[in-house]
This record gives C-alpha cells, sequence and structure tokens, in this order.
C-alpha cells in the first residue's frame, strides 16, 4: 500500500473553564475563563491504503483520558465524519482539569465504518458492495491504545497541545481490519505558539436554533450535533442580505436560517464564529453535501455519498449511498466564499449545468421536501470545496500537478489534477509558501473542483504538504 496523507481531524479539548460537552455527537461550547487551568488541545491526521478511495470514514470517539490521574477528557461519547478534514479540522469541546503533569494519553475508539470505492480488485470480507462503491464495519483488533507521552505540565500560566496522528496505512490491514492501537501516535506542541496546527473548523453548516443578544452568542445544529459559538470582533458576516439590517452582525443572524460557520478558539478556550456565510433564509429544504461517485445524464441523475447534512433526515445517514435527481431547469451554481472567509476566483471555471459534474466534486443539494429517503429531488446543486490527496508531479508559477490520485479519480476520470493557487492560497504543514513546495511530496488540497474540458482543476483556498 503506497502513503498517502487522507484525512486531517481536529479534536480540540482545551482545559479553560466549565466543563463542556460533547454530548451524543457533537457539541462545541463557549467557555469563559475559570480560576485554574490553561488549554490543553488534541488533534489528529492520518493516511489511507492505495486503490481504495475512502469517501466516507466514521468512528466514535468514546474516551480519551489524561494519566496519571485518569483525568477524562470527554463529557460523552462524540462520532466523527472524517474525510473531508483531510486539509482542515473539528472542534470538539471544552472541558477542566487541574493543573499538573501528565505522562501518557487514552484513547478509546469504538463502532469504526468506511465507505470506499475499491478498484483493487481485492474481496474485502464483510464489504457490502454496488459495484465499485462499498461499505464495511472494519474487524477491530485494538479500539483503545494509549500513548506514552513527553511529559507536559499544565498550570495557570501554560497549556499543552496533543497533536495525534491516526495513520490509516498503519490502522488498516489489507484486509481493511483496523488497529488503533499500531495506527495512532502523539506529538506535542504550544497552543497558539508557534507551529501550533490551526485551531477550529471550516465551513460546518447547520440551522440556526438558538439568538442570545444579551450573550453576544447563537446556537446551531446539523445532523452531527449542537453548536453554540460566541460573536466577537474576529467575527465577520461576508454575505449576509444587504438591506436586511444596518451592519453586519449577530443581528442580522435569525432562527432558521442555514449558516455555513469557520469556528475559532480564543486563548482562553472559547469557541467563537470566525466566518458566518448565510447558505438559505429558512431550512424548509434541508442543506445535503456530499462528494460524486456516479453519473447518469441519461436520467438525469448522479449518485452522492452524504458527508453532511444541515439537520437529521429520516433515511439519509451520512456514508449511504443517495440518488440525486434534477430537470433541465435545476439551479447549478458556484455562488463561492469559501472556507476561511476566502473569495476564490472562479472566473474562467464554469459549473453552471449537469455538464460540469464529475466524479470526486463535492457538492452540496438542497433537498426538496419531496425527497424520500435516499432519493433525493434537487432544488439547487451547488460546487462545495473537493479535498483531494495527491503527489506533486511538477511546480509552475501558481500551479502545481498532482499525480498519485485516489482511485476515483485515477481509474476514471484523471490521472492528474492541475491546482490552481493564488494570491490568497493558504500554504500550511510542511511548507510556509509556495516556493518550499516539494516535487515529489504529498500534498492535500481543498477548493472547487472544475472538469475545465479535460484539464481537470482545483481552485485552491488551501493546500497542505505532508
Amino acid at each position: 500500500m503506497r502513503p498517502t496523507k487522507f484525512i486531517k481531524a481536529l479534536i480540540l479539548l482545551a482545559f479553560c473553564g466549565a466543563v463542556a460537552g460533547c454530548n451524543f455527537r457533537f457539541q462545541a461550547s463557549s467557555q469563559t475563563q475559570g480560576s485554574g487551568d490553561s488549554p490543553v488541545v488534541l488533534a489528529m491526521t492520518d493516511t489511507p491504503p492505495a486503490n481504495v478511495t475512502i469517501l466516507s470514514a466514521q468512528v466514535t470517539l468514546t474516551g480519551a483520558t489524561l494519566n496519571p490521574g485518569n483525568v477524562p477528557l470527554l463529557s460523552g461519547a462524540t462520532t466523527l465524519e472524517l474525510t473531508r478534514l483531510q486539509t482542515d479540522v473539528a472542534y470538539l469541546g471544552t472541558t477542566l482539569v487541574k493543573a499538573g503533569s501528565y505522562t501518557s494519553l487514552t484513547l478509546t475508539f469504538a463502532n469504526p465504518t468506511l465507505t470506499f470505492e475499491n478498484d483493487s480488485g481485492a474481496v474485502f470480507t464483510g464489504a457490502v458492495c454496488s459495484g465499485t462503491i462499498c461499505t464495511l464495519s472494519p474487524v477491530a483488533i485494538n479500539l483503545s491504545t494509549t500513548i506514552t507521552l513527553p511529559t507536559i505540565t499544565v498550570s495557570k500560566t501554560a497549556g499543552a497541545g496533543l497533536l495525534t496522528d491516526v495513520n490509516l496505512n498503519a490502522l488498516l490491514s489489507a484486509s481493511l481490519g483496523a488497529d488503533f492501537k499500531n495506527g495512532t501516535t502523539v506529538s506535542t506542541f504550544t497552543p497558539a505558539g508557534a507551529g501550533a496546527p490551526l485551531v477550529g473548523a471550516e465551513d460546518v453548516v447547520g440551522q440556526v436554533t438558538l439568538i442570545d443578544m444579551t450573550h453576544n452568542t447563537f446556537s446551531f445544529q446539523n445532523a452531527m450535533g449542537v453548536f453554540s459559538l460566541a460573536v466577537n470582533s474576529f467575527t465577520t458576516f461576508p454575505n449576509l442580505p444587504a438591506g436586511t439590517c444596518p451592519t453586519s452582525s449577530l443581528s442580522c443572524v435569525k432562527i432558521g436560517q442555514i449558516l455555513s460557520v469557520d469556528i475559532g478558539i480564543g486563548s482562553d478556550g472559547t469557541a467563537f464564529a470566525r466566518t458566518v456565510l448565510l447558505e438559505d433564509a429558512d431550512s424548509s429544504d434541508a442543506e445535503v453535501e456530499g462528494i460524486v461517485t456516479a453519473l447518469n445524464p441519461g436520467a438525469s441523475q448522479f449518485t452522492m455519498i452524504p458527508l453532511s447534512e444541515s439537520m437529521a433526515i429520516t433515511g439519509l445517514a451520512v456514508g449511504s449511498a443517495a440518488t440525486v435527481h434534477y430537470t433541465g431547469t435545476t439551479p447549478f451554481d458556484v455562488d463561492f466564499v469559501q472556507a476561511d472567509g476566502i473569495q476564490v476566483p472562479t472566473t474562467g471555471f464554469q459549473f453552471s449545468g449537469a455538464a460540469e459534474l464529475m466524479l470526486g466534486q463535492q457538492v452540496q443539494v438542497r433537498r426538496n421536501p419531496s425527497s424520500s429517503g435516499t432519493s433525493i429531488t434537487a432544488d439547487r446543486v451547488r460546487l462545495r470545496s473537493s479535498r483531494i490527496t495527491g503527489t506533486i508531479q511538477s511546480i509552475g508559477s501558481s500551479l502545481i500537478q498532482l499525480s498519485g490520485l485516489p482511485s476515483i479519480f485515477s481509474s476514471h476520470s484523471a490521472a492528474q489534477i492541475q491546482v490552481q493557487t493564488f494570491f490568497q492560497t493558504i500554504i500550511t504543514g510542511t511548507a510556509t509558501s509556495f516556493t518550499t513546495l516539494g516535487v515529489g511530496k504529498t500534498l492535500s488540497v481543498r477548493g472547487p473542483l472544475f472538469p475545465n474540458a479535460g484539464t481537470t482543476t482545483v481552485v485552491a483556498s488551501k493546500v497542505l504538504q505532508h
């Protein structure tokens, strides 16, 4: 199996106030600084097998414990959908621990599930397949691991960070069995210090359920959980409708709106909204975002694997296959204000109809209420950011050529992908600038993906060199 960086999941557990929740699946809670301790951050990253494109990967983190002292870092089990996180991060919650020194971390996982494109020719025991798209609950060899740490000290004046690397190439066997003990390592960093991972979550879509103008906070939720966020001087509202309120602020946010929010973490551990984008004025139609896995233009439909839903939808699970139906009048658009508040320059690229659909694209479908289960009637199809990992083949003045792509591209539509960067493209990982990118390095990119008349192109808002 050729190592290919694939997923980057950040689990933030900042210790700085009162106990916060990760109730059921996901709950991000705003915190106030308490009488004691400093933030500690826990993060994850990983790698998948060759010729198997992981379309959806879910796992439940049931425990995270610091020792000595058996200090729990989770208030409840938390389920993660990981595939979009090869470039992004995901905030989980904040809790309080006593000041002291810690030497090990125990992580416990449950219920790993995979949806993948299998072009390897191998037969995976227990997999349920429709063509080359398969779902599998990996047989777990080890679901728990205890990792020895360099001694970290938490005090009133000093915090610590833990970067957990979940390497799918080490974790998954050739038969896709899962060994979290073999596939997990941890390194340390200083929160908010030089070289610290970007903390937060990009482009989280959900519907507004609560607004608290007194405390300048709001809550929104989606199929994965509830997010309670502060609004502060760093919060921006790039696309709220002009004329609906005098200034872009929390006063423009309304119950029932569907928003896309970038989440940040303050130095005191408080979760806040960095960028608030309006997706829809109301939640009468749910938004379903996923990866295109099959095209059937003759029947005016395509198949996608949902990765996120703006609300829980009966009969439509994240990671399951859904059939999307469109008509000649269904709007297709690329109205792009990207994660991180970056306006992606898409002039010259088209996504105006079904002819611009391709395998591996990530799209968002506005689901008509007449839809049922895995059959979705589309009121709109919007191009979103794909997350793609490959090997740098060449580097030009602003272009990168990627090869060694996941099989959903290399076996079907694109042996290479062109990555178009621009002056606001975020460059991170082992590279700090465009000139420090290296041929032969593994690169994860995020941005809208266009067929582009045979020159398949990602306009990259972010590149991460591994």
